[in-house]
C-alpha cells in the first residue's frame, strides 16, 4: 500500500513539474517576443549639430543602422555618417560623429533615420531605409514623406559637371572644380557602374563618396563636392578604372 502511495505521488510530482516548466517556456516566449518591436522609432534631443549627432534612443524592428544624410529642409541629400551596428529593440546613447570630410553650413538640415540591415552586418545598397523613422538631427522633428521624393540640388550658381563612364575607363579622367559643384557620373558602358571613393574596397578615403550599388548603361550617380582636396575613385566592379576630382 506504501509503495503505491509513493509511485502516485511521485507521479503527480512530475506531471506538477512539467506544466509549471511548460508554463514558464509559454512566459518566455512571450517575453521574448514582446521585447521585438514592430516599429521603429528615434528620440533625438535638441541639438546643435555641427560636429556630431546624438540620438537619445533608436528603437529598431530589425538589425540595423542609424544613418545621417543631408538635407535643405525640402529634399534629402546624401549620406553623411552611419552608426555602429545596432541591434534589433532599444538602444541608447548612440553619438554618429559626422567626421573630417563633413563641413557645416547653416543652411544644413541633417536628417537622422533607420535602415534595415540585410543580414551582412555591413552598410550597403541592399539596406532598406526606413522613411517613417526619420527626423532632422538638431530638432528631432518628424521629416515629411515629399522630402524623399527628390534629391538636394546643386548649390546655387552652380552648373552640374558631367564625368561619361565608357568601356575604357571615366572621361574625363582627371576634373577641377570648385567647391560645391555637384558631377554626374553617365553610365555609357556596356557594364554596370559603381563609382566610389578610393581605398578600394572599403572606400574610406572620401566615405560618403560611395554609390553604394551598380548602375547599368544609361543610369547616372550624382555626388556634390562639398569639401576642398584631392579626391581620386574607381569603379568598384572594376577598380582598375580610376579617376580623380580636385575641389578648389
Amino acid at each position: 500500500m506504501k509503495f503505491k502511495i509513493i509511485i502516485a505521488t511521485a507521479v503527480v510530482l512530475i506531471a506538477v513539474g512539467g506544466l509549471v516548466y511548460l508554463n514558464s517556456s509559454r512566459i518566455e516566449s512571450t517575453e521574448t517576443i514582446s521585447q521585438a518591436p514592430n516599429v521603429d522609432e528615434l528620440i533625438v534631443p535638441q541639438q546643435d549639430a555641427r560636429t556630431s549627432v546624438k540620438i537619445e534612443r533608436a528603437i529598431l524592428s530589425k538589425d540595423g543602422y542609424v544613418v545621417i544624410r543631408g538635407g535643405d529642409g525640402r529634399r534629402i541629400g546624401q549620406v553623411i555618417e552611419i552608426s555602429r551596428y545596432l541591434e534589433v529593440g532599444e538602444n541608447k546613447d548612440i553619438t554618429i560623429e559626422l567626421g573630417d570630410f563633413y563641413t557645416y553650413n547653416e543652411a544644413d538640415q541633417l536628417i537622422a533615420m533607420i535602415y534595415h540591415d540585410d543580414g551582412d552586418k555591413s552598410f550597403n545598397d541592399l539596406d532598406q531605409p526606413v522613411n517613417a523613422s526619420a527626423v532632422f538631427a538638431e530638432t528631432g522633428k518628424p521629416v515629411l514623406a515629399s522630402v524623399f521624393e527628390h534629391e538636394v540640388a546643386p548649390s546655387d550658381g552652380m552648373g552640374m559637371v558631367t564625368v561619361r563612364y565608357t568601356n575604357t575607363g571615366f572621361e574625363p579622367a582627371k576634373l577641377t572644380v570648385p567647391e560645391g559643384t555637384m558631377v554626374e557620373f553617365i553610365n555609357q558602358s556596356d557594364e554596370e557602374m559603381w563609382v566610389a571613393s578610393n581605398i578600394h574596397p572599403s572606400h574610406e578615403i572620401l566615405a560618403t563618396f560611395d554609390q553604394f550599388k551598380g548602375a547599368g548603361k544609361g543610369q547616372s550617380y550624382m555626388y556634390t563636392f562639398d569639401k576642398k582636396g584631392t579626391w581620386p575613385y574607381h569603379d568598384h566592379i572594376n577598380p582598375s578604372l580610376e579617376g580623380i576630382i580636385n575641389v578648389e
